[in-house]
């Protein structure tokens, strides 16, 4: 697979099924914390390609993400974490932690990528610095059609919806305090995980 070019269709390209079995697939094996590359990870980073974060493609992909999961987080958490090998069982649903939990794990490509879980900030994806923006969009747009098929599915079935945590209002304070931390200085990261 390339790493530039993981998803190079439109969520009207894909079944929900082809779009929740597309994602699993880049998603490997999970990787002990002492076995991550000595970089950091996060959500974004500045890059000769995304120089701005304001400016960022990156930000609208999150910004759909979080749409996407704001009623739906307890289903997709579970079958992320059931895709990790962290969840057995036939539980279609999980609440998200009080505070922070962090899993790292390996794609099919070798790349290192974390999945942070919270109830303040949702669910987060966070790559490493070195982690091409082709390959940070590619796998971030897959997400993307992986929480919009896992939406549609449950309202299909007139599935409960999540109470709203409120990690979309993290989502929105933390994009205005970056804007306005960029206009006195720029970012060197958004979103970042310390290891």
């Amino acid at each position: 697979m390339e790493t530039d070019n993981i998803s190079s269709g439109n969520a009207g390209d894909y079944s929900r099924g082809n779009s929740i079995v597309c994602f699993r697939g880049l998603v490997g094996e999970l990787l002990e914390w002492d076995k991550l590359n000595n970089v950091e990870f996060a959500m974004w980073f500045p890059s000769a390609e995304d120089a701005v974060f304001t400016l960022s493609p990156v930000i609208e992909e999150w910004k759909e993400i979080y749409s996407l999961t704001r009623y739906y987080w307890s289903y997709i958490t579970a079958d992320f974490l059931k895709t990790l090998n962290l969840l057995e069982g036939d539980s279609m649903r999980i609440f998200l932690p009080d505070g922070f939990n962090a899993f790292a794990f390996t794609t099919p490509d070798n790349e290192q990528v974390i999945l942070s879980l919270s109830q303040e900030k949702g669910l987060r994806i966070h790559f490493a610095e070195a982690t091409s923006l082709g390959y940070r969009l590619g796998f971030l747009k897959s997400f993307k059609l992986y929480c919009k098929a896992w939406k549609e599915l449950i309202e299909i079935n007139n599935g409960i919806q999540d109470d709203d945590l409120g990690f979309a209002d993290w989502w929105e304070l933390a994009l205005k305090t970056a804007e306005a931390i960029q206009l006195k200085e720029p970012l060197e990261s958004f979103g970042k995980i310390v290891k």
